[in-house]
Parts: structure tokens; C-alpha cells; sequence
């Protein structure tokens, strides 16, 4: 019986059940990351990785009517290996990147 309850306890905590609860996480939440900018500040590498080509860029700016606006510009990014990374640059703090979503 007791491998049983070690077994249920196990699976709980893999898939974020704690005594019969849920918790909630965000799903492709972003997370801080180190680039380095380079010619016409756009980024040379993302998380030590080179930055092989910028495929798409643009800029989000709403809710400046309330107390916390959005001001992002967003890139996604090809990666040295093929690897395709949505970043974000928050431009109300400049300097502070973020990496929305990284695949392939």
C-alpha cells in the first residue's frame, strides 16, 4: 500500500496536484533573458546562443490609460542550429529582454 501512495504522491507533484488541488501556472510565460545587442540594436545573441537572422519584428503598446502599460518590441529571432526564439524588449524598462517562446 505504501508504494501505491508514494506512487500517487509522485504524480501529484508531477503534474501540479497537491491534496486534491490544481495550481495554476502560465502557460509560455516570459522569462529574463541575457542578449547582447548588436549592430542597429538588434540582438547579435540570446542566451549565449548567435542570433542567425531576424525574421519579424513589431511593436505592442496599450493599456496607456492604465498603471501598467504595455510597451514591448518584439522580435522572433532564428538561432545558430535552426532554432526559432520570440523575444521581447520592455521598452519602458530599455535593456530588459525577455524570451516569449523558444522552439524548434
Amino acid at each position: 500500500m505504501r508504494t501505491v501512495a508514494n506512487a500517487v504522491r509522485n504524480s501529484e507533484r508531477a503534474h501540479g496536484v497537491s491534496g486534491g488541488r490544481r495550481t495554476l501556472r502560465a502557460l509560455n510565460a516570459p522569462q529574463q533573458v541575457s542578449i547582447t545587442v548588436g549592430d542597429h540594436g538588434l540582438p547579435a545573441t540570446v542566451g549565449g546562443r548567435t542570433v542567425e537572422a531576424v525574421r519579424e519584428e513589431w511593436r505592442v503598446e496599450e493599456g496607456w490609460w492604465t498603471d501598467a502599460p504595455v510597451r514591448r518590441r518584439y522580435l522572433e529571432l532564428v538561432l545558430e542550429g535552426g532554432r526559432i526564439a520570440m523575444v521581447f524588449e520592455d521598452r519602458r524598462r530599455p535593456g530588459h529582454w525577455f524570451v516569449q517562446a523558444a522552439g524548434g
